[in-house]
């Protein structure tokens, strides 16, 4: 049956009415996303990526609180404040909703978001971009399958690389000196992104990470924390990443809890915190004129611990009589009584 042209016409209206509304709804919903997101000093950015089998890496940058002023715009560099540094997350989520309730007040990582306040470091965190392997470690592959993984993993890190700068660039954080705590799958990415890109980062903190990739030397710059469960799968690789890393010179902390798998814990929190106290003392405060560097430096109680610990029986003693009681392969500098005391059971006998 055939419409009249007086009919035809009306529909028509109504058909662009509602086309016109529903086009105002999906609008004015991206408004108020935004303006959640801009509220809550929580901002995004996203990296496309040219490989097909991979998403692309979206960025959420959380600002500090007294970042947080209606003067800041999404889209506009940060007026006023200044961030002293960025404090960044990684995890194995791969779905940016996921991923930004990690920095919320009320996420899982209450804990580090409230020392990222507490220090005015930006927290940052990204979906985890894969393209490493979870079950096989780097020295545990021929040399032919680890050059493949190895050119494939720096083609995703390079991506990353681009995407981080886009984001320090937009919202004024600085590049350098990042503090980068990872667990689990995102443990498993944060690692392998240090270790090629380690003019980005201050201190790694890197927890059950179930495989390593190889150390690479340039890595030595950086401050870490490894820390895993003697039940977790990758206990065996991270004890022998621990002691590659410490014959390429690197300046690590190694930590196993017993019976630990692959969960986090109270003694883990308890390490990571007393570590990023540590690092928090060394890191450059461009938003303090009067700040200045202490008078050693970041790795001077790294070369001569306060403590030295027995990470089979995570047990530790004074520098100075851990010879007599600790087997050279199985220690652990441990730069500060506090850390010492988070770490395992101090010891103070002669």
């Amino acid at each position: 049956m055939s419409l009249k042209r007086s009919e035809f016409c009306a529909l028509s209206i109504r058909r662009l009415f509602v086309c016109n509304l529903v086009t105002l709804i999906i609008y004015f919903g991206h408004l108020q996303a935004a303006w959640c997101n801009e509220a809550s000093g929580i901002h995004s950015l996203a990296e496309a990526t040219r490989f097909n089998k991979y998403s692309d890496i979206t960025f959420f940058v959380r600002l500090p609180k007294e970042g947080m002023n209606s003067d800041s715009q999404i889209g506009t560099r940060l007026k006023g404040k200044a961030v002293r540094g960025v404090l960044a997350l990684c995890t194995h989520r791969t779905e940016p909703k996921d991923v930004k309730v990690n920095v919320t007040d009320d996420g899982r990582f209450k804990w580090f978001v409230k020392f990222a306040d507490q220090h005015n470091l930006a927290l940052v965190t990204w979906t985890n971009f894969k393209g490493y392997r979870t079950d096989v470690s780097g020295d545990e592959m021929d040399e032919d399958r680890y050059e493949q993984y190895d050119k494939d993993f720096d083609e995703r890190a390079r991506e990353w690389r681009k995407g981080f700068r886009r984001l320090c660039r937009k919202y004024d954080l600085p590049e350098d000196n990042v503090l980068m705590y990872g667990i689990s799958g995102g443990a498993q990415m944060a690692h392998r992104l240090a270790l090629r890109m380690p003019e980005f980062f201050f201190g790694v903190h890197v927890h059950v990470n179930s495989s390593y990739d190889q150390i690479k030397r340039d890595g030595s710059q950086i401050l870490w924390l490894v820390t895993t469960g003697t039940q977790e799968y990758g206990y065996p690789a991270g004890v022998r990443f621990y002691r590659d890393a410490i014959d390429a010179g690197y300046h690590m902390i190694f930590r196993a809890e017993e019976n630990l798998g692959h969960s986090d814990s109270s003694g883990t929190r308890a390490t990571a915190m007393a570590f990023w106290d540590y690092c928090i003392k060394f890191l450059p405060d461009a938003t303090n004129p009067d700040w200045r560097p202490p008078p050693v430096d970041r790795f001077y109680l790294m070369r001569y611990p306060t403590y030295v610990g027995d990470y089979l029986n995570a047990e530790a003693f004074k520098r100075e009589v851990a010879p007599k009681y600790i087997a050279p392969e199985v220690m652990v500098a441990l730069p500060t009584e506090e850390i010492a005391e988070a770490w395992g059971t101090v010891l103070n006998i002669e």
